[in-house]
């Protein structure tokens, strides 16, 4: 690997690397200052299920999520060099997404120029989404990184390389592979191999490596799943019944509602604002390369437009016609190839592009990034639960709350918890000589989003009995404390 970086050197000179370094500083003082911090949803069934990773599955844990070995393998290991926090907890997903603004330099410069590479990685570092997820703990985004340097080591040999060496296409495979193990989604690349094939009308035998590298990961994880629960295929299975569950539960997120159901993905370019800035400059560059037969970005349209199109119209099973949910997280492995096709249009000689459209842009789109970190409200999302952590270890008696609040005291305590606190029994008729904790806000959201836990009656209509002995707010959340005679 390191020798095929090094064999860039010719895309860059010194004052090249220069920039790339500032743009670097950009982007993690970026993702630092907007820090997200562990979220109250998957994020922390991610954490949970690395911190026990050396107990073999947790059978109590979300099984789609814990199978992801290729994200909590990595995040068990730093919890061991480092200890569970917020900061060890984002650091992979960090780590990748600093790598993924110098990869798209290095894609920038092997496609088009170093002057391309070093627009495309300003604009990665810039783009909200990115800064999102940067500091959450996500399997997304870590696996686009890792999909794209396939593709980069891949593309690298079929353009640049004169030996094309075997190993390097394995390597490619195997690298794609290892972005599997973290989101299964990143398959989706197959289209974008497919396409290239057709377009080169050619099939050499050094492709046939790509799928073998990933072949190789498949069957490793099979081997593991084998000893943990004798099962090979475990994570398929589980997916399997995972996402039949949640179609089920949701009605397939209204994909099904004709027509308005295939324009989701549309909406939510036009709505979320972590794309919406971003997309309408990479939609009109879309245009202008197809309108004016860029030839050069044909390379990213072959990797954009076939998964875009799957995304957004395909099936995530085999069985059954079940589209994909729209929500901003799954364009992670379009977003690398959307950005660079932006950045090459505004690398355009065009005297009005170069002096005025390009300049222009970067403001625009610096200025927009930051207001819209700046009006996030999802960050910290643990807040009023870290503020409350004291009181609730401070009852002294046998204490209960919600599970996914309790997931989160457990997590804030690096999972060495307060023996006194469970989580809501199926009623709370006999509970005597306890507390109750409400996390009002907390609950409103698992019920908004479907949740399975059903919660005591008394919830919703407090008993005259019930003493409220602390109410502790944070914004516009609350928490109450009742204490049960």
């Amino acid at each position: 690997m390191i020798g095929l970086f090094s064999r860039l050197k010719d895309f860059t000179s010194k004052h090249t690397y220069v920039t790339l370094l500032i743009i670097l500083l950009l982007g993690l003082i970026l993702r630092l200052a907007f820090f997200s911090g562990m979220g109250a949803s998957d994020p922390l069934w991610y954490s949970k299920a690395a911190y026990n990773l050396d107990k073999g599955i947790d059978q109590d844990n979300v099984a789609t999520l814990s199978t992801r070995i290729g994200l909590t393998y990595p995040v068990y290991l730093i919890y061991n060099l480092f200890g569970v926090n917020d900061l060890t907890s984002a650091l992979f997903n960090l780590v990748t997404s600093m790598l993924s603004i110098a990869l798209m330099f290095f894609f920038g410069s092997l496609l088009f120029g170093a002057r391309v590479g070093l627009i495309a990685a300003f604009l990665f570092s810039i783009f909200p989404l990115e800064i999102v997820y940067a500091t959450k703990l996500s399997s997304d985004f870590p696996a686009a990184f890792f999909m794209g340097l396939g593709i980069f080591i891949f593309l690298y040999q079929e353009l640049k390389s004169r030996k094309k060496a075997g190993h390097w296409y394995y390597l490619a495979g195997f690298t794609i592979g290892i972005s599997y193990l973290i989101r299964e989604s990143t398959l989706l690349i197959a289209l974008f191999f497919m396409s290239y094939i057709i377009y080169k009308k050619k099939l050499e035998k050094n492709h046939f490596l790509v799928p073998l590298g990933v072949l190789t990961i498949f069957l490793l994880e099979a081997f593991i799943f084998f000893q943990l629960t004798g099962d090979p295929l475990y994570r398929n299975h589980q997916s399997e019944i995972a996402l039949n569950e949640a179609n089920a539960k949701h009605d397939f997120y209204g994909r099904l509602d004709l027509p308005s159901g295939l324009l989701h993905y549309l909406w939510l370019f036009l709505t979320d604002s972590t794309l919406s800035f971003f997309y309408a400059f990479i939609f009109i560059a879309i245009i202008y390369t197809l309108f004016f037969r860029k030839r050069e970005s044909n390379l990213l349209l072959l990797w954009l437009i076939p998964v875009l199109l799957y995304l957004s119209f395909g099936s995530t099973s085999f069985f059954e016609y079940a589209p994909f949910r729209a929500v901003d997280r799954y364009t992670s492995i379009i977003n690398m190839p959307a950005i660079l096709l932006l950045a090459f249009f505004l690398s355009d000689k065009a005297t009005a592009i170069k002096k005025a459209v390009l300049p222009a842009t970067f403001i625009f789109l610096l200025i927009s990034s930051i207001a819209v970190m700046q009006l996030r409200e999802d960050r910290d999302a643990l807040k009023l639960l870290r503020e409350s952590k004291p009181a609730i270890d401070d009852l002294g008696k046998q204490s209960y709350i919600d599970r996914r609040s309790n997931i989160a005291l457990d997590y804030l305590a690096s999972y060495q918890g307060n023996e006194n606190l469970g989580q809501y029994p199926d009623s709370l008729a006999a509970v005597h000589d306890a507390y109750v904790i409400i996390n009002h806000v907390m609950i409103q959201k698992l019920r908004e989003a479907g949740d399975q836990d059903v919660f005591p009656k008394e919830i919703d209509d407090i008993p005259r009995s019930w003493k409220l002995t602390r109410t502790i707010n944070s914004g516009s959340e609350t928490i109450d404390i009742y204490y049960v005679p």
